[in-house]
């Protein structure tokens, strides 16, 4: 089985991701501060999840290093992409348990989330997913990498989903400013992630229907998306001085 070679026009996104990483890396350390003051499981929580996210741009960047000193897509990218997505799925089962901690919404879905939540994890592993490998190795043979990678993002979408519906729910029942200030930033927290897995969707589609080798505007445009998600949920659990009185105002 051959590999699908390195493209130039991809080593502008190994120097992002590691920007990303390090971005990722100040927001986790700034929540687990949070969580260390406070001793509640809302900022636990939000620490895990920011902390499962960081460890799925290390995996990427990791098989993206490899590609770049080899040449071609090989093993290590074949362990790492399905590892990211894993990591982003339990990372959508403890946001959801942070959104249910915070909203007291949601918790007979809990259970049915997390089988399929295994279930999609197990489908990634899966040797027909072809990741890494040219098309034309496995011309004839089943191939599942847009249907999985496709179940990644509505298991994500319907959790985000679920999410933005009880911010919407909660923020009517309050009428506290501040509460309803930090309900309405989870919930543009939620739309960053959905508009992220759109620009996914979109770089998939180009791979499946073109000669695209992948990682394309979109890549970059997902991760944008992925800060706004980091700063909105931050700053809905945080509410630090200066947004708190712009509130009071």
């Amino acid at each position: 089985m051959s590999y699908t070679p390195f493209s130039d026009n991809i080593l502008p996104i190994f120097f992002y991701y590691i920007g990303l990483i390090l971005f990722s890396l100040v927001m986790t350390v700034l929540m687990i501060k949070k969580w260390r003051q406070r001793k509640v499981k809302s900022p636990l929580y939000l620490s895990i999840v920011f902390i499962l996210l960081t460890v799925a741009l290390m995996a990427l960047t990791i098989g993206l290093a490899e590609a770049i000193a080899t040449g071609f897509f090989k093993e290590i990218y074949r362990i790492s992409l399905p590892l990211a997505y894993c990591m982003i799925i339990i990372a959508d089962i403890f946001l959801f348990i942070f959104a249910e901690e915070i909203t007291s919404k949601g918790k007979k879905a809990f259970v049915p989330l997390i089988i399929l939540g295994v279930v999609i994890s197990v489908v990634l592993f899966l040797p027909w997913n072809w990741w890494g490998v040219p098309p034309e190795d496995y011309v004839g043979q089943p191939s599942i990498r847009l249907y999985s990678t496709l179940s990644v993002i509505l298991y994500s979408y319907i959790v985000y989903i679920f999410i933005s519906v009880f911010c919407i729910k909660a923020r009517k029942q309050t009428q506290d400013a501040k509460a309803k200030t930090g309900l309405t930033l989870l919930f543009l927290s939620m739309i960053s992630m959905i508009a992220f897995f759109l620009m996914f969707v979109f770089d998939t589609l180009l791979i499946t229907l073109t000669d695209h080798p992948g990682y394309s505007e979109f890549v970059y445009i997902a991760w944008i998306f992925a800060i706004l998600f980091f700063i909105f949920i931050y700053l809905s659990l945080v509410m630090p001085k200066w947004l708190v009185d712009r509130i009071k105002k």
